[in-house]
């Protein structure tokens, strides 16, 4: 069953490699809200992330693939779904290329054609504050 597991979610990154080799636009976004998230952050500080995004049901997004090797991303992807049942993870070297994230955790939301950044390991509800605040997106 492991096997069959891995092998799904595989195919899965595979399929989202060859979206983002297409050339996969973003282009018909004009609304969005999403979490910019690394392998590199430490697993006790990543998890809370993500299972934070999970609850308010926004996308996260990891820029590539750990050490360009499909089969340890999709084992540590396989890791982190099964031992604290999170998911919404996708890779999207496009998003971070489009919206200039050079740095994580980071939390962007989008309305039209201009957007907001929050960068650091802030609540994921007080980085909604901040752009509810301050941000040109606040009132969207």
């Amino acid at each position: 069953m492991r096997k069959l597991t891995l092998l799904s979610l595989l195919i899965l990154l595979a399929s989202a490699t060859s979206k983002a080799e297409e050339g996969m636009s973003l282009e018909g976004v004009t609304q969005e809200t999403a979490y910019f998230l690394s392998s590199s952050i430490p697993e006790k500080t990543l998890v809370p992330l993500l299972k934070s995004a999970q609850m308010k049901q926004i996308p996260v997004y990891f820029n590539g693939l750990i050490d360009n090797s499909m089969e340890k991303t999709a084992r540590y992807l396989l890791n982190l779904i099964k031992k604290y049942q999170v998911s919404g993870i996708q890779i999207d070297p496009l998003r971070f290329d489009y919206y200039g994230i050079t740095q994580v955790p980071a939390l962007v939301k989008r309305c039209g054609k201009t957007f907001d950044i929050v960068y650091g390991s802030v609540a994921l509800e007080e980085g909604l504050t901040q752009i509810s605040r301050h941000g040109v997106c606040g009132d969207e």
